[in-house]
């Protein structure tokens, strides 16, 4: 089965996830680790010769750093170019880079369904 709807800039699924992998410095090996995918799959998605389901089309986001409406669509937000320098900068620790991407994930889910984060809300309870 090959994809071949495409969203904006008439770009493809598999040139979006292409384009963030090498943005991202990242081998189709290290992602099939997270993945639990293999290569030739990662391939074939990268040549839009087969479609994600929609658990993988989640973990790719995820590994990516962008949304799955970015993977979709070609919308971007802030996600699709923060998390990939959270997870490039070679300076940062790899606790702290989840840190920093769960940070972010959280402040992005917010913007998205409208809600604010409650960090911050009962500072001043906890000074008085």
């Amino acid at each position: 089965m090959t994809v071949e709807s495409r969203g904006d800039n008439s770009v493809s699924l598999g040139e979006r996830i292409l384009e963030r992998r090498k943005a991202l410095e990242i081998t189709q090996q290290e992602l099939t680790v997270s993945l639990g995918v293999t290569p030739q799959h990662i391939s074939l998605l990268e040549q839009n010769k087969v479609a994600p389901s929609l658990p993988l089309l989640a973990g790719l986001a995820k590994e990516l750093g962008v949304s799955v409406d970015y993977l979709v669509s070609g919308k971007e937000g802030i996600i699709t170019e923060t998390i990939p320098a959270i997870k490039a900068d070679r300076r940062l620790k790899v606790k702290a880079k989840k840190a920093l991407v769960a940070l972010v994930e959280e402040i992005y889910a917010g913007e998205s369904t409208g809600t604010q984060s409650s960090i911050g809300k009962n500072d001043d309870v906890a000074s008085k």
